[in-house]
Order: structure tokens, then C-alpha cells, then sequence
């Protein structure tokens, strides 16, 4: 299983795997052999590499959580790679200024829905993407003008790859 954890400025992603004595644990470049067992709800033991840590983790929303062990404690955001990249598909700019969308995945372009300097309203389809052999309509999050097109159908494109901006 593949994740990716923010805590504070830091994102990483983790790479989990089931290993002899628990979980083999992938955090950027560095690898921990990992046991761990549930002592009370939300209290749970971890020997890392040997060493004995008790930690609590309580979920606070869907993929948010407070962690606390005895040197300090943290916020946690935990999703999947697709979630991630589907969010920062969603642009760069703030919801006043223009606002560039990306492919959230690696797809074929279907269709264009709209054309450079068209007004568009929020939820109105823009660009249809096949990915994993299912259709994605790709909408407008806001009502707007379209300043950019960047792809034509049949093109191939890359999970981040821009699809188009709109102001």
C-alpha cells in the first residue's frame, strides 16, 4: 500500500508492505522494520527497528488525525496518491484569480466541451478524459472564462499534465 502523509510543512510518502514480523515501512528513502499491536482503542505499541514506542492516534476526520507519543505531538493528513494528485488538479491559483486544471491521472482525451474565451458555469463539463477504461468528465469547479485549452481529443496525457485554465 502506497500513502502519502502530511505532518505540518512535511509531506512524505509511505510505502507499506506486509513482512515476516509485521510491516516493512518506507518513509522517502528510508526503510523500518515495523510490529505494532492495538493496547486500547486508540493507543497502540510499535517496535521500530527494535525499539519499543507507544503511540495515540486519534482520528479526527476522514483522513486526519492527532498523534502523540511521548517526545511531542502532531497533525497527520493520510491519503492515497490518486487523491492527492486529483487535489492538486484542481490548480494553482485562488478561487479569484485564473485557475490552471490537470489531468488527476494518466488518460486519453476524449472530447472538448468548450472553447478558448468561452463562458462556462461552475459544474459544466470542459474536457472528458477515458482513464482506466471509464470516461471522467472533467467540470468546471467555478463559473468563469475559459483562457487556455491545452489539449485536443485523442491526445495523450500524464497524471499533472494542464487540461485547461479557466479566469
Amino acid at each position: 500500500m502506497e500513502l502519502v502523509v502530511r505532518a505540518g510543512e512535511r509531506e512524505e510518502r509511505v510505502r507499506i508492505t506486509r513482512a515476516e514480523a509485521g510491516y516493512r515501512v518506507t518513509v522517502g528513502e528510508s526503510t523500518y522494520e515495523v510490529d505494532s499491536v492495538v493496547v486500547a482503542d486508540e493507543l497502540y505499541s510499535l517496535r521500530i527497528g527494535g525499539a519499543q514506542q507507544e503511540v495515540w492516534v486519534h482520528r479526527r476526520e476522514e483522513g486526519r488525525y492527532h498523534v502523540s507519543w511521548p517526545g511531542g505531538t502532531t497533525e497527520a493528513e493520510v491519503a492515497d496518491p490518486l487523491t492527492v494528485l486529483a487535489r492538486s488538479a484542481h490548480g494553482t491559483g485562488g478561487p479569484k484569480g485564473p485557475r490552471r486544471v490537470a489531468a488527476y491521472m494518466p488518460g486519453r482525451v476524449v472530447a472538448v466541451l468548450a472553447v478558448e474565451g468561452e463562458e462556462v458555469a461552475a459544474g459544466q463539463g470542459i474536457v472528458v478524459l477515458e482513464a482506466m477504461k471509464m470516461e471522467n468528465e472533467i467540470q468546471a469547479d467555478r463559473a468563469g472564462t475559459i483562457r487556455a485549452v491545452f489539449v485536443t481529443p485523442g491526445q495523450a496525457v500524464e497524471g499533472g499534465d494542464p487540461l485547461f485554465e479557466i479566469g
